[in-house]
């Protein structure tokens, strides 16, 4: 088979856009399963598995025509690991503070 080199920085560009798009919506959901309700946490981890198939089934459709390559889900899954890397601290700091204002004393 013969690979067009000119349609990889498209490809490469479409899953990164889908990983970064698959990653901040995990963490988006991260936020609701964090009180530890046993049906929340189930119910949050099954929406985000299914979010997570769709983002890269329909990043592969659009960039491969459904071809499975390396380099697209390495590109795909670094793309969410950025987004864990860059986005988790802020959505730490933003619960802590909610905490801290929610638990306080009001003295």
């Amino acid at each position: 088979m013969i690979y067009d080199v000119f349609d990889q920085p498209y490809r490469a560009l479409v899953m990164v856009s889908f990983g970064i798009l698959g990653g901040v919506v995990y963490e988006l959901m991260r936020l609701l399963r964090m009180d530890g309700v046993t049906w929340r946490v189930l119910l949050c981890d099954g929406l985000c598995l299914i979010w997570l198939q769709f983002c890269l089934g329909a990043g592969l459709m659009l960039s491969a025509r459904g071809e499975m390559r390396l380099f697209a889900l390495v590109l795909f899954f670094s793309a969410m690991g950025a987004v864990r890397w860059a986005v988790r601290p802020l959505f730490t700091q933003l619960l802590q503070i909610i905490r801290k204002n929610q638990f306080s004393t009001g003295g």
